[in-house]
Order: C-alpha cells, then sequence, then structure tokens
C-alpha cells in the first residue's frame, strides 16, 4: 500500500469483503495510525462491538457509499435516517471494510478515524482528537480562535501524502445540543459545516445523522447525503433467522412488513419473542399484541420488551438508563447496588451474575456493547430506549429495589404518587447520585493531586462526577467540590471553554440552584467564558446577571473583578467608551478594598485598551504599573496564587513585548518576549506555541542573522530591561 494513495483511488480499488468475519472490530493496526492519545469529551474511537453472525453484510449499500465517497467532487456523505434504521451499522460496516483493505495491504487511505460523539462531546475537543489521530496536533491548539482551529484541521486534511477517512457516529450530537442538558457553548459549528463543503483533497469525512444540516440545494455543494431507511426483505429475514426467530418464509417476510424493514424494529421483535417465550405465529396474530403493529411499532415493541424483564434486567436497564456515556460492569454493579464496595468473593459473585444478565440483553440488541478510549468494554442503551426507560423509570422498581436492597427509592411513603412526575423526577435523581459515587470510586482510583494535571483526560472522572452530582440535584456540593479542585484556573488554562461551560451552565437557573455568591460568581466566570470563544452577547447577559447579585450582595470585591473582565470582553468587541466605564468603575471599588491581583490585571487592561487607540505613551505607563506590580508578586508571594501570578507576569511581559515590537523598539520588545516564554515554559503554559509562532514571524520578518544578533543581545538584558521599566513605573 502506498502512503500517497488518494482517496478516490483507494475507494474505487476497495476489495469486496471477503470470508473475514464482520461480527465485531478488526484487531488494531501494529503502526501508529491508530493512537488516540487525546479522546476527551468522545466516548469511543470503534464502532460498536457486534455479536458474531448477527450483522447483514449489506454490501449493496456500503459499495454505493463508497462509489459516493470516491468521487472527486464530494468531500464528504452524511448517512441520514430516523432512529434505529441502522446509520451507525452501515457506517461500522464500511469501516470495517476499509480497515480490512488496510490489513491486506490493498488500496485504502493511510489513516481510518472513527470518533462517536456523545452528550458533552464540544467541537473543540473533536477537531483536536482528529488532529491527534491524524498525527497533526498542535501545541496551544484550545487557545486558537475557532477559526483557526477548523483551518489547521483543513490543512491536515489537504496533505497530499496523508489521505484520511474519517467516520464521526451521532454528529446530531453536535447539531442540536439544545436537545441536551449542559451543552452550552459547543464552538462554531457553522465553521465546520463550511469546512465540510470545501475541498479536503484526499481525505473524506462520513457522518451519521437524523438529518442533514443543508438545505436541499446539498448536491450542487461537496456533501452528499444517502438515505438510510430500511433493509431489504430477504436481509431481514435472515437476520430474524440468525437470532433464531422461527417461523414459515411468510410469517418472516410478514414480520419484516410490520416493522417496515426497519432494522432496529426487527431485532427488538426477536428480543421479545425470546425474552417472553413468544411464538412468532402468535406474536403476528394474537389480538392481544395487534396494537404493537398500530402506529409506532418500535417504540410499542420497547414498551413491551420492558414489561417481561426480569427484576434483575429492569435493575440493569434502569441503571444503563442513568448513563450518557459508555460505562464498564463495574459503574452498572455501582449505580444498581449502592455505594459500598463489596467484599472480594462477593464482587466476583456479582460480576458472574452480572455478566450473565448482559450477555441475554447483549444477544438480542437491547444493551450495546462498545471499547471506550481506554480500550475497556462497556455498555450503553440505544437513545430510544435509553429514552423510553427515564420516561417510564419507576416502572419495576419496587421489584428490583426488593432484590437489591437499593435504599434510593424503597421507601414509597417518602416520595410523592408512584405514578406522577415528581417521584419519576426524584428517582432519577437519586439514581444520578448512584452514578455520581461511582464516579466518586474512580477518581478515588485513579485520583492525581492538581500539581501533577496536564491535560482534560486527568481529571475526566471528575467532571464526570460533576455532572452526575447536577443531574442529582446536588449543585451546590458540585459548585464547592469545582472550586475545592481549583477546575475552573485548569480547564481555562487548558483552553477547555466549551466543557467548562457545560458544567457551569448545569449549576444556575433553570437546570440547577446555588447560594447566591455562588451564583454571581459562577454567572461571571460564564461572562468571560463566553467572551474568549466569541459569543458576546450570551457573554454581556451573564455579567449584568452577576453584577445586579454581586451589588445586591454588596460585594465590592467581586463586583469588581466582574467589571474588569467584562471590560476585556467590550474591549474585544471594539466597544472603547464602555471597556474604560467599566474599568474605571472596577478602580474606583478596588480602592475601597484593595486587591493586588486584581489591580495588576486592571491595569494590563487599561494598557491593552491604548494600544488598541495607538496611545502607545499612555499603554507603556500602564503596562509598567502592571509589570512593577506582578514581578513584586512573583518574588513575595508564591503560595497557592503561584500559578495565576506567573501566568499573569507571562501575559504581561508578552503584550508589553508586543506594544514596544510596534513602537520599532526591537531589542527591547526581544528581551521582554523571551522573559516571557521562560515564565511560560516553567507553567507549561499550553498557549506557550502561540509566543514561539510570533517569534518565528519575527526572524522570518527581520531575517536570520540579524534575528540570531538581536536574540543574543536581548537573552542578556531581560532582567536589565524588565528592572528599567519597573523603575519607570516608580
Amino acid at each position: 500500500m502506498q502512503s500517497s494513495t488518494s482517496m478516490e483511488n483507494a475507494m474505487a480499488q476497495m476489495p469486496e469483503p471477503g470470508q473475514t468475519s464482520l461480527g465485531g472490530v478488526p484487531a488494531p493496526l501494529g503502526n501508529s495510525q491508530m493512537r488516540h492519545t487525546y479522546t476527551f469529551g468522545i466516548p469511543s474511537t470503534s464502532p460498536l462491538v457486534y455479536e458474531p453472525n448477527l450483522l447483514m453484510p449489506r454490501a449493496d449499500e456500503v459499495e454505493t457509499i463508497l462509489r459516493m465517497l470516491g468521487s472527486a467532487q464530494t468531500g464528504a456523505v452524511m448517512l441520514i435516517g430516523m432512529p434505529g434504521a441502522g446509520r451507525s451499522t452501515l457506517a461500522s460496516l464500511l469501516y470495517q471494510r476499509v480497515r480490512q483493505a488496510q490489513q491486506a495491504g490493498a488500496a485504502a487511505p493511510r489513516h481510518v478515524i472513527w470518533l462517536t460523539l456523545g452528550t458533552y462531546s464540544t467541537l473543540p475537543d473533536v477537531l483536536f482528537s482528529l488532529l491527534d489521530a491524524l498525527q497533526a496536533s498542535e501545541v496551544g491548539f484550545f487557545q486558537l480562535t475557532a477559526e483557526q482551529q477548523v483551518t489547521t484541521l483543513l490543512n491536515a486534511l489537504r496533505r497530499p501524502q496523508d489521505p484520511a477517512l474519517i467516520i464521526l457516529d451521532q454528529f446530531e450530537l453536535l447539531l442540536y445540543p439544545e436537545i441536551q442538558q449542559g451543552t452550552a457553548g459547543r464552538g462554531s459549528l457553522s465553521l465546520f459545516l463550511n469546512l465540510l463543503q470545501m475541498d479536503l483533497g484526499g481525505s473524506r469525512i462520513l457522518l451519521t445523522s437524523h438529518q442533514s444540516p443543508y438545505d436541499e440545494q446539498m448536491e450542487t455543494t461537496r456533501v452528499r447525503s444517502y438515505l438510510v431507511s430500511r433493509i431489504s426483505m430477504p436481509e431481514g429475514v435472515m437476520l430474524l433467522q440468525q437470532y433464531g426467530v422461527q417461523g414459515s418464509p411468510e410469517e418472516l417476510s410478514l414480520l419484516w412488513q410490520r416493522c417496515s424493514g426497519h432494522a432496529f424494529a426487527l431485532c427488538l421483535s426477536s428480543g421479545l419473542m425470546h425474552l417472553g417465550d413468544i411464538a412468532l405465529s402468535y406474536l403476528l396474530n394474537a389480538p392481544d399484541y395487534q396494537p404493537l403493529w398500530n402506529g409506532e411499532v418500535t417504540l410499542r415493541l420497547i414498551a413491551e420488551i420492558y414489561r417481561h424483564f426480569t427484576p434483575m434486567q429492569y435493575a440493569v436497564m434502569r441503571a444503563l438508563s442513568l448513563f450518557a456515556e459508555p460505562v464498564p460492569l463495574f459503574g452498572i454493579m455501582m449505580a444498581v447496588g449502592g455505594n459500598a464496595i463489596p467484599e472480594p468473593a462477593v464482587q466476583e459473585r456479582s460480576y458472574t451474575v452480572f455478566e450473565r444478565e448482559l450477555a441475554i440483553l447483549v444477544q438480542y440488541a437491547l444493551v450495546q456493547r462498545v471499547i471506550n478510549t481506554a480500550g475497556m468494554t462497556c455498555y450503553l442503551l440505544h437513545p430510544l430506549i435509553r429514552q423510553y426507560i427515564q420516561e417510564h423509570y419507576l416502572e419495576g422498581s419496587d421489584r428490583s429495589n426488593r432484590i437489591f436492597g437499593n435504599p434510593a427509592v424503597t421507601d414509597a411513603s417518602s416520595v410523592p404518587a408512584p405514578d406522577s412526575p415528581e417521584a419519576r423526577r426524584a428517582a432519577l435523581m437519586e439514581g444520578h447520585v448512584q452514578v455520581a459515587y461511582y464516579y466518586q470510586h474512580v477518581v478515588g482510583q485513579h485520583y492525581k493531586p492538581r500539581s501533577q494535571r496536564t491535560t482534560l483526560q486527568d481529571v475526566g472522572g471528575l467532571i464526570a462526577m460533576l455532572r452526575h452530582l447536577c443531574l442529582g440535584g446536588r449543585w451546590q456540593y458540585a459548585c464547592d467540590l469545582l472550586f475545592e479542585e481549583e477546575l475552573h484556573e485548569s480547564m481555562v488554562r487548558w483552553g477547555a471553554f466549551n466543557a467548562l461551560i457545560g458544567l457551569y451552565t448545569a449549576l444556575l437557573p433553570p437546570f440547577g440552584m446555588l447560594q447566591r455568591q455562588d451564583e454571581a460568581l459562577v454567572a461571571s466566570h460564564l461572562g468571560t467564558l463566553y467572551g474568549r470563544i466569541g459569543e458576546y452577547q450570551q457573554s454581556q447577559a451573564y455579567y449584568e446577571q452577576a453584577v445586579i447579585i454581586e451589588r445586591e450582595q454588596g460585594n465590592i470585591r467581586s463586583e469588581a473583578a466582574t467589571l474588569t473582565n467584562q471590560g476585556e470582553i467590550l474591549r474585544q468587541c471594539g466597544e472603547w467608551e464602555a471597556a474604560l466605564a467599566c474599568y474605571e468603575r472596577a478602580l474606583v471599588l478596588e480602592q475601597q478594598q484593595p486587591d493586588l491581583l486584581l489591580r495588576c490585571v486592571l491595569w494590563h487592561d487599561i494598557a491593552l485598551l491604548y494600544q488598541g487607540a495607538k496611545d502607545y505613551q499612555t499603554a507603556q505607563t500602564y503596562y509598567a504599573r502592571s509589570l512593577a506590580l506582578a514581578y513584586q508578586m512573583s518574588q513575595e508571594q508564591m503560595g497557592n496564587k503561584r500559578v495565576i501570578i506567573l501566568s499573569n507576569l507571562g501575559m504581561i511581559l508578552t503584550n508589553f513585548g508586543v506594544l514596544l515590537y510596534e513602537q520599532k523598539r526591537i531589542q527591547d520588545a526581544l528581551a521582554l518576549l523571551l522573559a516571557s516564554f521562560q515564565v511560560r515554559q516553567s507553567l507549561q503554559d499550553p498557549s506557550l506555541g502561540v509566543l514561539e509562532r510570533l517569534l518565528m514571524a519575527l526572524e522570518r520578518k527581520i531575517g536570520a542573522v540579524a534575528y540570531a544578533q538581536l536574540y543574543q543581545a536581548a537573552q542578556g538584558m531581560q532582567q536589565q530591561t524588565i528592572l528599567r521599566f519597573i523603575q519607570e513605573a516608580q
């Protein structure tokens, strides 16, 4: 296989599937293209694990999609259709087909990447996971603007020697974030949709979604759609036979017709017959089952199956419905049995019981298996089943609770009427608290001290715990834990703005409820975060909400901090006068309750304001004041605020250096920029890459020889230059 094989050539030459079983996922390749080191917010980097011999090859449809992807005029194909139609299955078949071609040394793209999106996936995480898998990740990626992030991916996809096939499963979770809680701030999705319509070179992207985000003129773009509606009658009959459904050809064909060829409905029919010990002829003809075949057949089948679960199966399915992400067996056990960790012998017996029940549920496609990003076998529910169980969460709970002794919902007298929405909501919240206990256990097993955390993956379990605490109504506890663990500072430093927005949004009304002072603090942080991702209207709304509460509480210091941050966002919007008004009001408040760190930030932000207005002298005055104060604090206070102080110092040195460069004071500028580089490097600052690019641009502008001379001179005068500006400030 030549690495330069273009996507269209690779797709055109793709061999027919051989005798290799299509059940399951091919063994990982031995090269680096399967490495996925950054997968935060991505539930899986491989398709579902299907049971052997229970997956129809659907060869004609796979061939059609391969031809579509092979067209030189096509950059992306969307598999669209109603839930349960088999979009993800079809994408999996195509993925396996291409992987098998790779393993056989046939023509194929160099990179074949699968990402399953989840409830909390954000666009920046998706983009960086793709770049990481393409071996094109970039330091400081999360500090880039949304436009720069998308452009970085586009450049990686266009590399002539590295064609890629990317499959994004459940893409609708990015398209329609409003249907999920805690998904605000997913980034500029329109930029990514524009990317799909561009020339991607030899690369191609396959997406699964309920419907296309484009209008009817989509055929004029590089994005094409393929409707996945039903499987053929012969394939449907074969699927039923492989599931062990016994009946005459006429009866099997009639069941296919009753299910309208809907793949998931056929699987559910099989599960109902096996779990309920129902003969096919009785299911089709008995008066009791005639209502099944009217209206939404798939949903009616789910409801009927739910009534045939054993108490153990009820408990497992209810526990799984609480997880929006794939969960290992131990997580299900904890969600069912409570937060106490059983003795090893008891735990081993429980594993056997749960594995047996899960095997039955997996066998009939009621539970799905997947390999998560850590390589563990995990379980999850089909979205349609998960939605149904949550809407009928209390049905059967009396039997499962008696068996497992779960105290969460056993006392019927302590909750509203069993069939009331309030009772169901209370039971769901208690269930999410149980899930939070599981993630607390995960955090305890893999806890990293704050000083050792370097990426979001180091706090993945903690973030999941906070999310379930919020879903469980424990908002104040989640808020206290978030700040106690200093997640805000870490996630901002890593550029995880969207993920942090999701956490904060879950804490505030209408989703959550906090003490008023914490509500103001979270709203203020949200104002800053929305400003950082360019959603200025949302930013100002949250700032105004925070200021109202802070004034109501008489919290002068917090109001000053909020006004400072609001002024910075207004400055970025070009609202010069409004920004200056915020800064001046904040300075007045800071004088009433002095805060050196806040004063340092204020002077720096005012300097940026005057720099933008080309008033270099005033800007230098404020930069010098800010630098002097930051330098003083860095020498005197190196306790729990060390990282914040040094981060501010690095930021001041960088922007002061840029100001000096604009004034043609190159040597002084370079001295401050090099000093900033050292500070940021000591902090392992993710934004270091931005400064590196700035220095590289400076070298290109003035020439390598002149830059080398200036670099040597500036290196030896960093401290002297800093002290000179500090003296000017005094």
